[in-house]
This record gives C-alpha cells, sequence and structure tokens, in this order.
C-alpha cells in the first residue's frame, strides 16, 4: 500500500528569528527526526518535503555546522530505509534559477548526500514533483506547463489516484480574495486545477499557514502550514504542528506532531513589551500613505507592504524578497 508523508515549509537557519528561542534551530531538527521515526514505525516508506528547507537565500549566511545537522537528518532517513523526496522552494534558490541549487545551494549538498529532488513523475510511486516557479503568478501558463507532464498520464492510468507536491503561493477561494498580494488560482479556466485536469490531490509548501484539506474542482488540495513558528504572530501562538499523510485510497489525513508549547519557542513576553512602545515614523509614513506602522519586527514590515494596495505586484514581490533575505 502506497503511503506518503508531506512535510511543510522547515526554514532551519544558523542563529534563530528575532522573535524566537535559542532552541528553534534545534527544535525544528528534533520534530524532523520524529517525522522520520513515526514514518518508519508505520511503514510509511515515503516522506516529502514541499520546499524551503533552508532559510536564507544566500548560501554564504547558512553554515557548514547547520549542512552536517541536516545531513544527519537525511542519514536518519536512510538508516531507517526511507525514501526522502525534496521540492525545491523559493528559498533554496538564488535569483529564482533552479539550477543555483546544484551550483552553489547547501540543499544541493542534501541531494547529493542522498536525498531525492522531486521535479516531475516519480519512477514508480503515484508521485509529482513541482519545484517552485519563478512566473508562477505573472504568467498564466505557468501552472499549465509545469502540470504538462501530469496531464499527459492523468495519474499513469486509469482509475488511480496521484498525487502531485509543489512549492507556491496558493490560499483556499474565499481566503484567496482577501489577500492583496498576488498569488496562483485554483479555480476557473486558468486555476490549477484546470491545469491538473481536474483530478487528483495537490499538496503545497510556500504559505506557512494551515490551510488543512479542501476540494477545489475536482483536486483536493492540502496544506498543513510550515514546521517552523518564526513569526511572533497571534496565529502562530495558537497553531500546532502537522504533516499530512495521502494514501491513494484515502487521500489526506492530518498527522499532529509533537512539539514544544508557544512559550518555549517564540519569545512571547520580551516582543510585547517591545511592541508597546512602537515607533511612530510620521514623516516617511506620511510619504508611504501610513500614518503608524509597527516596525517591531520584520514580518509587520512585510504585512504592511503587502496590504498596500498602491503598489504594484512585481514590486511588492521584490520587496519582500530582500526583507526576507535580510532578516536576522
Amino acid at each position: 500500500m502506497t503511503k506518503i508523508l508531506c512535510v511543510g515549509d522547515i526554514h532551519v537557519m544558523d542563529r534563530p528569528p528575532v522573535n524566537a528561542s535559542e532552541s528553534y534551530t534545534d527544535d525544528i531538527i528534533g520534530m524532523l527526526t520524529w517525522i522520520a521515526d513515526h514514518a518508519a514505525l508505520n511503514k510509511i516508506s515515503t516522506v516529502v518535503w514541499a520546499g524551503d528547507i533552508f532559510h536564507h537565500k544566500q548560501p554564504s549566511k547558512t553554515s557548514h555546522a547547520l549542512v552536517l545537522k541536516m545531513l544527519e537528518v537525511v542519514k536518519h532517513h536512510q538508516n531507517l530505509g526511507l525514501e526522502l523526496l525534496i521540492v525545491t522552494g523559493n528559498h533554496d534558490i538564488s535569483n529564482d534559477v533552479l539550477a543555483s541549487v546544484h551550483e552553489k545551494q547547501p540543499l544541493g549538498v542534501l541531494y547529493a548526500a542522498g536525498a531525492r529532488e522531486l521535479a516531475g513523475w516519480h519512477e514508480t510511486l503515484p508521485l509529482y514533483g513541482v519545484p517552485w516557479q519563478r512566473d508562477w503568478t505573472t504568467d498564466a501558463r505557468t501552472p499549465w506547463d509545469a502540470f504538462e507532464a501530469w496531464r499527459g498520464a492523468q495519474g499513469r492510468s486509469e482509475g488511480i489516484a496521484a498525487l502531485a507536491v509543489t512549492h507556491a503561493p496558493i490560499y483556499p477561494p474565499g481566503e484567496a480574495e482577501k489577500q492583496l498580494f498576488e498569488l496562483v488560482p485554483t479555480k476557473g479556466e486558468h486555476g490549477l486545477s484546470s491545469a491538473m485536469g481536474n483530478s487528483g490531490f495537490l499538496y503545497y509548501g510556500h504559505i506557512h499557514e494551515d490551510h488543512g484539506i479542501y476540494e477545489v474542482e475536482g483536486v483536493t488540495y492540502a496544506n498543513m502550514g510550515a514546521i517552523s513558528r518564526g513569526s511572533l504572530t497571534e496565529y502562530n501562538i495558537a497553531r500546532s504542528i502537522k504533516v499530512a499523510l495521502w494514501t491513494p485510497q484515502d487521500g489526506f489525513s492530518e498527522v499532529p506532531v509533537p512539539h514544544k508549547p508557544a512559550s518555549e519557542v517564540l519569545r512571547i513576553a520580551e516582543v510585547a513589551e517591545v511592541k508597546d512602545e512602537k515607533l511612530s515614523l510620521d514623516k516617511f509614513l506620511a510619504e508611504v500613505g501610513s500614518s503608524v506602522l509597527d516596525v517591531s519586527t520584520t514580518a509587520s514590515v512585510i504585512s504592511h507592504i503587502r496590504e498596500r494596495q498602491d503598489i504594484e505586484a512585481h514590486i511588492k514581490k521584490r520587496a519582500v524578497e530582500i526583507l526576507e533575505e535580510v532578516a536576522p
């Protein structure tokens, strides 16, 4: 029986985010180890990481020591007899160029050590991978081109369910309409469901929120959120960590991952004190059309940029990318 465990964004880094405790990276390593052990115990032979394995896009910001820690995770999967597959995310490449993974990125080291890149059809499983596409939101043809081989096989054989895993900015209908930044649509003539031939299952990374499991025009989508909890938000304080189990017979189901409570992961009390002293930048903010901006975190600045409706989408995207790259 085919069983595949899907894992959301990981975002390991040497230094913890400003809002997180010192154990941030070790906590993530611990959860990845538990996931591998859970897979082996439950006879799940395949684990898929859905992109953004390392946080920093600049290779120089990821230490040799951190790469060694992740190599131990890869080795642990191998020792358990698990196949570890990875879909490349936007944080795993330089300048949106996929070839950079093997040329200079730390993820390329994991591939060389035995983790396998999932791009296109798996040799034997009903499993299809689509890495980050630089034109996800700027070219309506991109989803169709990315899933061309999927449509050609339609699950490889009639009546057999298949799973696709990708890294893309996707939101469920209803929630998507509330977002003020560019997304890949799921419904309609140019939506992902149509690009997938209106059949099958899709697990996606990139979005750190837990979207759960939902169906759109014949395709069942799932996103359990990121493994990491680097930003201090009410949502991250409340949410639990989960991954998704997929089988052709039953589709997606949630698998809770044991993890520390938010009070031990995020510096809630300390940051609350800082946020009580918001900085008012009247002169600057008058120029950008706002009166008050919470600048206590990089995440709040990114949120402000995304909410601005007077900035072109491609400029927003680049601004957010720059902020994410320089964030500690």
